[in-house]
């Protein structure tokens, strides 16, 4: 299995902050300067608000950025780990696991099928009580 195959949340969630961060700024912007009337106290209440919350998501994103660059190294496990693993999966994949075909329902081979432990040396076998119908073939 792939080290780390989540990459981590900072870019994604910084670029988010500060696209949001913007777009509130913008907006509230337009609206600020093609506005055509004295603002009361609670438009600007709002306008100050929202400016100043744009504001801090673009700030916000823009430390997360650099904050999960330094959270992905940290989790990185050590080199030697890097290492071992890679090695790991290189013999894993130059020794594919051994498959013998076992036997079906009708005594056919079916490719990939799990191969049964042999009885231990000396282990008796007791036959089918009498009148039994087998729908496996015997073996032993």
């Amino acid at each position: 299995m792939p080290i780390l195959t989540q990459p981590s949340f900072g870019p994604r969630t910084a670029l988010m902050y500060v696209t949001g961060g913007a777009l509130i700024d913008v907006w509230t912007l337009v609206w600020y300067f093609t506005r055509d009337h004295e603002m009361s106290r609670s438009e600007q209440f709002w306008v100050i608000g929202l400016c100043l919350t744009g504001l801090t998501f673009v700030i916000l994103g823009l430390l997360l950025g650099p904050l999960g660059r330094s959270a992905r190294q940290a989790e990185l496990p050590p080199a030697e780990a890097l290492r071992a693993e890679a090695a790991i999966q290189q013999t894993a994949a130059a020794n594919p696991p051994a498959v013998a075909a076992g036997v079906g329902a009708h005594g056919a081979a079916v490719p990939g099928a799990p191969v049964m432990a042999a009885a231990p040396q000396g282990a008796v076998i007791p036959p089918p009580p009498a009148g039994a119908v087998l729908t496996q073939p015997r073996v032993g």
